[in-house]
């Protein structure tokens, strides 16, 4: 690698405190941003995952074949 591209790729890379500072900021949500978020977040915790009776028979299937391997 010559030294051209060294010192390009060192000066695309170069990151302040205040850029890193910036980033970790927390962004600031209007009301409605937050109340959408708030809803989106309810909904989700709502939501209740049952696998079919056919993949749990697989995963007890596989289960079965793995203990007798070892």
């Amino acid at each position: 690698m010559s030294n051209f591209t060294l010192s390009a790729l060192n000066n695309l890379c170069l990151v302040t405190d205040s850029e890193i500072k910036h980033h970790q900021e927390e962004p600031i949500l209007t009301r409605e941003e937050q109340a959408c978020i708030d809803n989106t977040k309810a909904a989700l915790n709502t939501i209740r995952y049952s696998p079919r009776a056919a993949t749990m028979q697989l995963i007890i299937d596989y289960a079965a074949t793995s203990a007798e391997q070892e």
